[in-house]
């Protein structure tokens, strides 16, 4: 239209045939680019179109897998909880309560004895609750360590501040077996140092106990606490086990063992005290 246009204004204004081409051409091109532009408009329009397509339909698929993902956890959970431990074990446990935040940390050491093998097993690492912040596994540098040939593999069942660990051992325990977890669970006394007073709840009852409520044939906590004036204290609420004198070890630091030779499936509060300088 536009060059229709052009051509019938350059015959009645009788304006000189070179002129008229040159005109008609600079036309014909702004309408070609016009015309270029219009279409690659049009393509982004529909690419932008499949682009939100394919983002909805990768969005329904990976909520899907998150939902099956999530699934599989919940059923190995479950039948965690439900199923009888195929063994007995000595749990040693070192609670150091660190100067500062970093240097917080917890080691577990454990001799099994399977009945007739471990294959995997769960776990809750002792991580802060005071917040409602996830707890993730490599935020507290989680290691299992197995000093006979066998590894431990850790995978993490639900990330709330209540962090929950499936173990994987290969080969599977057939035998007495000695092994090991230890981690930092970064600020875990902070309370206690800011206001001098924390406690730690540890649960022995056995989710599903066929007949013996608990699989620990001894249990010890060792608590390690920071040099001070006046030593700290431990006591377990309800006065189950026995708890030594607060002693020097030779870094210094104070030393307090809890220990109970028959563990019977209970819940254990220990209360912490210790006065720290300002």
């Amino acid at each position: 239209m536009l060059i229709g246009l052009a051509s019938g204004v350059a015959q009645l204004g009788g304006i000189p045939t070179r002129t008229a081409q040159r005109f008609l051409t600079a036309v014909f091109l702004a309408c070609l680019l016009y015309f270029v532009v219009r279409l690659w408009q049009l393509a982004f329009v529909v690419k932008i179109r499949q682009l939100k397509a394919d983002l909805l339909e990768a969005t329904k698929a990976l909520a899907l897998q998150r939902a099956g993902h999530q699934h599989y956890l919940d059923a190995i959970q479950r039948m965690s909880d439900r199923e009888k431990p195929l063994f007995s074990e000595t749990l040693e446990v070192l609670v150091t309560v660190g100067d500062d935040d970093e240097s917080d940390r917890i080691v577990e050491k454990r001799m099994t004895t399977p009945e007739p093998l471990v294959t995997h097993r769960t776990m809750r690492p002792i991580v802060p609750t005071d917040t409602d912040r996830l707890v993730r596994l490599d935020e507290i540098s989680f290691k299992a360590l197995r000093p006979v040939a066998g590894t431990i593999t850790a995978l993490p069942l639900e990330q709330t501040r209540l962090l929950r660990l499936w173990l994987i051992f290969d080969p599977a325990m057939t035998s007495p077996t000695e092994w090991q977890v230890e981690y930092r669970p970064r600020g875990l006394w902070r309370p206690l140092r800011e206001r001098g007073w924390d406690q730690l709840v540890w649960d022995d009852r056995l989710p599903a106990a066929g007949g013996t409520p608990s699989a620990f044939t001894r249990f010890v906590v060792t608590f390690s606490f920071p040099d001070s004036d006046q030593p700290p204290s431990v006591k377990e609420r309800q006065g189950h086990g026995r708890i030594s004198e607060p002693q020097r070890d030779p870094r210094g630091r104070w030393e307090v063992v809890w220990r109970d030779e028959e563990p019977a499936g209970r819940r254990y509060v220990w209360d912490l005290t210790q006065a720290f300088g300002s």
